[in-house]
């Protein structure tokens, strides 16, 4: 019995120092981002979001996704897209499903927001935060290809929270490559659940760093006069 209560409280502990960790990282990223934007800002008079010099884009990016589960490397399919301010400031939403781990099954969808640190720039910098509702699901049977069980992830929850910093590469000036790095934390799933009885996949499981590559495609708008 006391082992038990040990192993639990071990495992809250593990669970806190991760929350604490991935709330530096937010917040240093934060910070930064932020920090880069406020000095770039002109000092003569105020900009507002209405203001004729303010530009709107669609933006639509494509990616994948490389992680470690259980010891095993897995890839996972995702969107993110909404619009962005002065190609800029991105609020938007997003979304991902397991396509390659061979045991964990899993999918989110939530939103994103994306800072982009001088996007004239060939090269420049993007940091973003995702938070997102996910569900983990075992498969029905052993999965043989990519596709197998592809959506058939509706089973145990959890709740996702993903800071990432990006390296950005102006391909032409409607797309854009991405490549990153993120970490995610992972809370809420519960790790006794029937749907997930074969791989006990954990919150710890779940989270870790994420590697990224993708395009962003962006369509610009015409803002009007006022």
């Amino acid at each position: 019995m006391l082992n038990k209560k040990s192993k639990i409280m071990k495992t809250k502990t593990e669970n806190q120092k991760m929350l604490l960790n991935g709330m530096n990282f937010v917040l240093i990223v934060t910070l930064i981002s932020f920090s880069h934007g406020l000095s770039a800002q002109e000092t003569g008079s105020a900009r507002t979001l209405l203001n004729k010099d303010v530009t709107f884009s669609d933006v639509f990016a494509p990616e994948v996704k490389l992680n470690s589960i259980q010891g095993d490397i897995g890839t996972l399919i995702g969107f993110y897209g909404g619009p962005i301010i002065n190609n800029t400031l991105l609020i938007g939403a997003c979304g991902g499903v397991n396509l390659g781990h061979p045991r964990v099954n899993y999918g989110y969808f939530g939103g994103i927001l994306q800072y982009v640190i001088r996007p004239e720039d060939m090269v420049h910098f993007s940091s973003q935060l995702v938070i997102a509702y996910g569900t983990t699901k075992d498969y029905e049977n052993p999965k043989s290809g990519l596709l197998d069980n592809f959506w058939n992830i509706s089973g145990a929850s959890f709740f996702l929270m993903e800071p990432g910093i990006n390296l950005e590469v102006n391909i032409t000036n409607h797309m854009i490559l991405i490549m990153g790095a993120s970490y995610r934390y992972v809370s809420g799933l519960n790790e006794n659940s029937e749907d997930i009885s074969h791989t006990h996949v954990t919150n710890k499981d779940m989270s870790g760093v994420n590697f990224n590559i993708g395009f962003k495609f962006c369509r610009s708008k015409k803002n009007k006069n006022l």
